[in-house]
């Protein structure tokens, strides 16, 4: 019996459809997100708890050195931690209440300010009393008229005032009410923060069970990365802030703005609040500021302070520590305040860079996950190499010639071809035999290589070049004439002149024989290494119009099934001026230059 005929696919017509898995994991983050917004009650503590555990580990760990029982060090380490709390609020208290009694000498002060500050902005009253005159019109004219014929005029209503009987405990039970949240979720933090301490090699052990026992290495890896960065954020965080409020509350304390102690140890509290929290330390101080002195000068001076302090500390330390501390981007910080503060408000605020440091420490370990490190790591994403083809892409050379500052200080511009430049270029030539590099791109991608050489490189020897003997020749195609400025830019490194024909020489019938009369040796460059019979088509004409010359292929890249090529650093030993230049240079090993095939 013969088959009947049936049609295998390779893939299932009842698979997926493209872009479904995008579509699955934008569901899956509104999912993540609508929880964490719906569980802000319970999972708030619950990351108070887990990174307040974190920071008071080490002080745990230092007192079973000294024989204490886990249990009982970390009692101690919570008791203490909350006395810590306890003086501080109490120091503030204080300040506050007696800068409290001191208010009503500055009131008139104040009031003083604020008129003449209405009057700076009002124009004087002027417009003021205009607008009134204008209102009072405005009024007369919507009154409606009075009928004639009224015999009664209508009863006025008899104002009533309803007050409600208060008892003695109606204040304390207000108070109470509005007390009583915050004090249950500090006493949540609390119990859990000592049973984390407790137990939390217990709690780590099945962390590594739910992740699976498979690969302990790279779980127990993860582990201590999110700890030790976490610890560094909050060391870095402590030692920014008491350094900032130390400096202001002195810099305060010397322009005599009063309560200068207490302005510094708000700022070291408040900045704990990424953004707003700096905002709220710098408006009292420049308010009591105004108060105190007679004019704006006191003021304004404050005000500089705050301005200057702030501005240096957020814009220069911030981000550039908490980058190396927590191996986020600044622009990641950003993010990741404005995103938990919409899902938690002012408590996501301040726990926005530890939960993104958990996410990157994450993905970095979990490969599914891979483009939270993407996205939210401050480490470089593109090679070199890459990042120069992108920029040779986007016409950009300035921004390749910023990449290159590294190479430039060095004087290492060789090494600069060899690892960066050249590479690139390869990339593009890998997309133009996938046909996704038109000519019109190609043809950027070289003339940006060229501004850029001409941005990096020394200038060449016109006279010398113009006399000399060597010539060098691009073969066929945008790629190659940027090989030959790479090699034109290596000879002139290395102090040999030469003469670089224009792109098109080998093109039948433009050759420049002026260019080339005199010319001892003629380069012909190629960015990949050609097959025979086309290097060999290039040679026999290149020999006609130049007889009698000493033709050298050069390639920077070596493929197999090609004709063998000289690399750059070879083919400079058989020029003329090659001793003379090497004699010159200082007694140090020069870089590899041949390119590894890719």
């Amino acid at each position: 019996m013969r088959p009947l005929p049936a049609t295998v696919y390779r893939e299932n017509s009842l698979g997926p459809a493209p872009g479904q898995g995008l579509v699955n994991g934008l569901i899956i983050f509104l999912a993540i997100c609508a929880i964490l917004y719906a569980g802000a009650e319970i999972l708030i503590p619950v990351a108070l708890a887990i990174l307040l555990s974190i920071l008071l580990a080490p002080v745990v760990t230092g007192l079973q050195r000294l024989r204490l029982p886990k249990a009982l060090a970390a009692i101690v380490t919570v008791v203490m931690a909350a006395l810590v709390v306890a003086v501080l609020a109490g120091f503030v208290a204080s300040a506050v209440t007696n800068l409290a009694a001191d208010l009503p000498s500055y009131q008139s002060s104040l009031r003083e300010k604020a008129q003449n500050l209405k009057s700076m902005t009002t124009g004087g009253g002027t417009l003021e009393r205009a607008a009134g005159v204008l209102e009072s019109l405005r009024k007369e004219l919507d009154r409606p008229e009075q009928p004639r014929s009224a015999a009664t005029e209508p009863v006025k209503p008899i104002p009533v005032e309803i007050r409600e009987v208060t008892g003695p405990f109606t204040s304390l039970e207000s108070i109470l009410s509005l007390l009583i949240h915050p004090l249950t979720q500090l006493g949540i933090i609390i119990l859990m923060l000592t049973f984390f301490l407790i137990y939390r090699e217990d709690l780590r052990n099945r962390l590594i069970r739910l992740a699976g026992t498979g690969d302990i290495h790279r779980t127990t890896t993860a582990i201590d990365e999110a700890g030790r960065r976490l610890s560094r954020l909050f060391a870095t965080q402590m030692t920014i802030n008491a350094a900032t409020g130390a400096f202001i509350g002195t810099a305060l304390f010397v322009i005599g703005v009063p309560g200068a102690a207490l302005w510094g140890t708000l700022t070291m509290i408040l900045r704990f609040v990424p953004y707003v929290g700096t905002l709220l330390a710098a408006i009292f101080p420049i308010i009591i500021a105004a108060a105190v002195g007679d004019g704006w000068t006191l003021a304004l001076v404050t005000l500089g302070v705050v301005v200057v302090t702030e501005t240096m500390v957020g814009h220069v330390l911030e981000p550039l520590f908490f980058g190396r501390s927590t191996g986020l981007s600044p622009v990641a910080v950003v993010v990741a305040a404005a995103f938990w503060t919409a899902l938690w408000g002012p408590v996501g605020l301040v726990l926005s860079t530890p939960m993104t440091i958990v996410l990157l420490v994450v993905g970095r370990h979990i490969e599914a996950l891979q483009f939270l490190e993407v996205l939210l790591g401050s480490k470089p994403v593109l090679t070199p190499d890459h990042a120069f083809y992108q920029r040779m892409l986007a016409n950009d050379p300035v921004e390749a010639a910023e990449g290159a500052e590294t190479y430039v200080e060095e004087k290492a511009l060789d090494r600069y071809l060899a690892e960066v430049a050249v590479p690139g270029l390869v990339l593009a030539q890998n997309d133009k035999a996938r046909q996704v590099l038109t000519e019109d791109r190609e043809v950027t991608v070289v003339s940006a290589y060229s501004e850029l050489l001409e941005e990096l490189w020394p200038e060449g020897d016109a006279a010398a070049d113009a006399a000399s003997p060597v010539v060098v020749i691009a073969g066929h195609g945008a790629l190659n004439f940027a090989a030959a400025l790479s090699l034109s830019a290596f000879l002139r490194l290395k102090g040999v002149p030469h003469r670089l024909l224009p792109p098109d020489a080998v093109q039948p019938g433009k050759f420049p024989d002026g260019m080339a009369e005199g010319a001892a040796i003629a380069c012909l460059c190629y960015l990949t290494a050609p097959s025979e019979a086309r290097y060999s088509y290039v040679e026999k004409r290149i020999a006609q119009r130049m007889p009698g010359a000493r033709i050298l292929g050069v390639a920077w890249r070596e493929v197999e099934d090609a004709r063998s090529m000289l690399a750059p650093e070879h083919a400079l030993a058989l020029l003329p001026s090659a001793d003379l230049a090497h004699a010159t240079e200082t007694p140090r090993s020069s870089p590899e230059l041949t390119v590894a095939t890719r």
